[in-house]
């Protein structure tokens, strides 16, 4: 935890001085259902924004912002967004005139706790730089709004909520917001230079937490060697979203199920790789009563995401899009069995024989659940950081951690 961060955190009750280091450290969550902060500060090629934030993730059917700004597209933007369809797995950012995909593949970098950092020397995720910035010179009279983005006056919603510990915002080099979470005596950010707190513009609702910074160790990724699995306790039906990055490294002919579940063929929500000619071959999804082929080539060794949001199917390899589906259109359906991760759960018990060899790098459903490689007590598994829960293998044999980040 970076030494800014513990100055940071504090429990505001209408002051501003810091307690000792704490080891909970305090956010505030918005986004997601309309909450958001205008900050008042409209941003030209002078400012600097730096912020704290976790569960900046991706979501299949539209963009999640962590902050924005912007006259109009391609006009006085400020901002960093992620997520939607060909840009699953990829950071954006909005400068000027000018718009970036910054880092690709970085499903890691987005779901865990890390401080990110733009201006016109460029953006930074924990103080190192992943993308430079073309000279813009821009002035905005559009105020920067944190959880969505402010396009000319009209608010745009974060599609997932972000948990935002600190925030911190420069122009001209002088500090113009240094914003704090708080409780009291309402939800919102404490900002020091100007002693106010900053509540809720929009609809919806910010909450107050606090989450415990050593509670788990990141991981890059969690290995399977298909003897793993856990209960998401989601059902597969019309309404879950679904984001999964993965690694498929199985060699054996056979299906491989990275997640799902399936009341036998007329009850489905999986995702599958494989068949018996070869490891792998097909990446498949598996909804209602059909199965449908998206990408017909090995997919071994490859990362890949796959997303679902209702009955819309995507899929990608390497940050290339693979292929499109759209399930049946009965927003009722349900499965009526929870989700597995790491095998499919078929009618009530999880199918081993055909559960997944590979690394997982994220997988999260929408608003419910966001699970990261994690390590707990010398445990590998994954944590849902929306809702500070651990999941290990169901099974005698635990995940293999990948490397610490």
């Amino acid at each position: 935890m970076d030494t800014m961060l513990r100055r940071r955190a504090m429990i505001a009750s209408g002051g501003s001085t810091p307690p000792t280091p704490p080891v909970m450290i305090p956010y505030i969550r918005g986004g997601g259902d309309g909450s958001y902060i205008d900050t008042g500060i409209t941003p030209d090629n002078t400012t600097k924004v730096i912020v704290w934030a976790r569960n900046f993730n991706p979501d299949s059917s539209d963009y999640s912002w962590l902050f924005g700004s912007r006259v109009a597209y391609q006009n006085a933007m400020f901002s960093l967004v992620t997520g939607k369809t060909k840009d699953i797995g990829d950071l954006g950012i909005c400068y000027g005139a000018n718009a970036y995909q910054a880092v690709h593949g970085a499903l890691t970098k987005m779901s865990h706790y890390h401080k990110y950092e733009l201006s016109a020397d460029g953006f930074s995720v924990d103080d190192v730089l992943v993308a430079s910035i073309a000279t813009s010179s821009f002035s905005s009279n559009v105020s920067i709004h944190l959880f969505g983005e402010n396009t000319n006056g009209v608010h745009t919603d974060t599609a997932l909520p972000i948990d935002i510990c600190a925030c911190q915002i420069y122009k001209n080099g002088t500090l113009v917001r240094d914003y704090t979470p708080a409780y009291s005596p309402s939800i919102g950010l404490y900002d020091a230079v100007s002693d106010t707190i900053f509540t809720n513009d929009g609809s919806g609702a910010l909450l107050y937490g606090a989450f415990d910074s050593d509670a788990y160790t990141p991981l890059e990724y969690i290995e399977c060697d298909g003897s793993q699995y856990f209960d998401t306790g989601l059902d597969g039906g019309y309404n879950l979203k679904i984001v999964a990055s993965y690694r498929p490294t199985g060699t054996a002919k056979r299906f491989y199920y990275p997640l799902g579940s399936e009341y036998y063929s007329y009850a489905r929500c999986c995702f599958q790789h494989g068949d018996t000619s070869a490891a792998n071959k097909y990446t498949s999804v598996c909804y209602y009563s059909s199965v449908t082929n998206l990408y017909s080539t090995a997919v071994t060794n490859n990362d890949l995401v796959l997303t679902k949001h209702n009955n819309q199917f995507y899929g990608y390899k390497n940050n290339t899009q693979l292929g499109t589906y759209t399930g049946n259109s009965d927003s009722t359906f349900s499965v009526g069995l929870n989700v597995y991760v790491g095998a499919e759960n078929r009618a009530g018990e999880a199918n081993m024989e055909e559960s997944f060899v590979g690394r997982f790098y994220h997988v999260g459903f929408g608003t419910q659940r966001n699970y990261v490689p994690a390590k707990v007590n010398g445990v590998a598994g994954m944590y849902d950081t929306y809702n500070d829960v651990f999941k290990p293998s169901a099974t005698e044999t635990a995940f293999t951690a990948g490397p610490t980040i």
